[in-house]
């Protein structure tokens, strides 16, 4: 059985996740995994599908030749699980670089980014918008989260963080 991830963006329209769907299943591909989002009138999203080798030549060039999709196809594997998974929020007044700082921070720790969802918010009686980042890390060893949560403090003063 091979894993492929598949990564599509196309335009939005009604109808575009059953497309995908049927064209996966009928080229005998079983949908496992998937995170899709319509973002700026554009639908985005990567999913984990797996189907049998002999299959997958032709699930490929279904899917490469939907013209609503830019599609791009990569051999997935079987990872290791985290010794140590950890739900991270940070909030905070909207600005250039949360992404960047804190990323490269995590990176520096040797922590691993594996889901992440941002999304700015108006605050009506702010005048701004607010800036919230969910990050899912693993970490393959422990961690000292006190110590993590102070360097990711000491980026900026309006930075909320919480650690579940």
């Amino acid at each position: 059985m091979k894993h492929l991830v598949i990564s599509v963006i196309g335009q939005d329209s009604p109808g575009l996740v059953d497309t995908l769907s049927d064209t996966v299943f009928q080229h005998h591909g079983n949908w496992l995994a998937s995170s899709l989002t319509q973002l700026a009138g554009q639908f985005a999203g990567i999913l984990q599908i797996s189907v049998e080798e002999q299959y997958e030549a032709a699930l490929i060039t279904a899917l490469k030749s939907q013209q609503a999709f830019h599609i791009h196809v990569v051999d997935g594997n079987e990872t290791p699980p985290a010794e140590q998974t950890i739900a991270l929020t940070v909030s905070g007044n909207d600005r250039r670089g949360i992404v960047n700082q804190v990323s490269h921070l995590l990176g520096q720790n040797g922590i691993n980014i594996s889901k992440l969802k941002t999304e700015t918010k108006s605050a009506p009686a702010w005048g701004y918008p607010l800036f919230y980042a969910y990050f899912q890390l693993e970490t393959k060893t422990e961690i000292d989260l006190d110590e993590i949560q102070s360097q990711l403090e000491q980026l900026a003063d309006d930075l909320t963080i919480d650690f579940d």
